[in-house]
């Protein structure tokens, strides 16, 4: 018994009909019915009218499948929340997260801790095609004994560390830079002593922050042997730590500047050479780095070194959708934010009195 033929149907609107309909390039018609936000009012309303009437319903699970995007972006945290990188790490979250929303994207946070198993699951995600990026923060690469993240096959970009030497396009603050110009004003208000506290130690912050210290002296004519470092953790205690070597110092080896690794560190040093009898910035001036929001309100008020936290998390989301959606093929290998240098209370010109003692 012969089967008889299927009715031949007509074939499913295609993105090149609706594009002819509504006169727009078949591109104009993708992103005005799946990224509705990022054209022209009068476009949308009218390709989405197009598609109306041709019938045209854009398949979104099928898309997702397709380029591999399931509009959710994974980000691993720190250890340590706050090693590293500060309050700055929820800073960028907040603004990495707006910055989602206003793209339609969804994000996930994959750890409070980086212990063993944590990283197992984090490695479960990244290759069970729930995400379709990831944003290290100030944190190195998830990896177990048997597979790493890198082999999943996403678009991942660092936030805060410069991974770019493995391939990574990172985002970052020109930690360097920044802080030899807060060096460099010191020595302007005549200080020619310093001690850096450190942060944590081989971390990529403390590093470059170091180097900068060091560099912006050199800049300045000043011997290296005019600077002192003290170890820290990027903590208040490694802060407190070091305020209590300060103060074992005699009077006239006590550096009259002191740049710290982070804001944490500069408000455990201040406290406790404060409670030690000396005058901050009588005694010693004091900057911090990152730019926490407290900092604003200790007396004295700190100065330090300000992140732009909102840009770098803009520009870490921009980056890493770019990648998932294949609209940017060719990324960037680093994007550098400056930040700004913040003048408060903790900081004065050097009495004249002493800078003839070290001249």
């Amino acid at each position: 018994m012969s089967k008889k033929s299927a009715p031949d149907r007509a074939p499913a609107p295609s993105v090149a009909d609706v594009a002819r309909e509504a006169g727009v390039a078949p591109s104009t018609v993708s992103r005005a019915l799946t990224k509705p936000g990022r054209i022209a009012e009068p476009t949308r309303l009218k390709v989405e009218a197009a598609a109306r009437k041709l019938g045209y319903m854009v398949n979104q699970a099928a898309r997702n499948l397709r380029i591999g995007q399931t509009r959710t972006i994974m980000v691993v945290l720190p250890d340590e929340l706050y090693i590293g990188a500060s309050q700055t790490v929820l800073e960028v979250l907040r603004s990495a997260a707006e910055a989602m929303t206003a793209r339609g994207y969804s994000l996930v946070i994959a750890n409070v801790s980086r212990a063993a198993q944590t990283d197992e699951h984090i490695l479960s995600l990244a290759f069970g095609g729930t995400v379709s990026g990831v944003l290290l923060m100030a944190t190195p690469i998830p990896s177990t004994a048997d597979r790493n993240l890198m082999q999943a096959g996403l678009p991942v970009v660092s936030l805060h560390f410069d991974m770019s030497g493995q391939s990574i396009p990172s985002v970052i603050s020109n930690d360097s830079q920044a802080i030899g110009e807060a060096v460099e004003a010191l020595v302007e208000l005549g200080h020619a002593r310093f001690l850096y506290i450190r942060g944590r130690t081989d971390n990529y912050h403390d590093i470059e922050r170091l180097r900068g210290v060091r560099e912006a002296l050199a800049r300045s004519g000043i011997s290296p042997a005019s600077l002192q470092t003290m170890p820290g953790d990027f903590n208040f205690e490694g802060g407190i730590a070091a305020g209590q070597l300060y103060l074992a110092l005699a009077p006239d080896e006590r550096p009259t500047a002191v740049v710290c690794a982070n804001d944490d560190t500069a408000i455990g040093f201040i406290k406790t050479v404060i409670d030690g009898g000396l005058d901050v910035p009588g005694d010693v001036s004091v900057v911090g780095f990152d730019g926490a929001s407290v900092g604003a309100f200790m007396t004295p008020s700190l100065s330090t070194v300000q992140q732009s936290t909102a840009e770098m998390g803009r520009q870490a989301v921009d980056l890493v959708i770019g990648m998932a959606t294949g609209e940017l093929l060719a990324p960037p290998d680093r994007i550098e934010v400056r930040c700004q240098l913040v003048l408060r209370q903790s900081v004065r010109a050097l009495a004249p009195e002493l800078r003839s003692q070290i001249s």
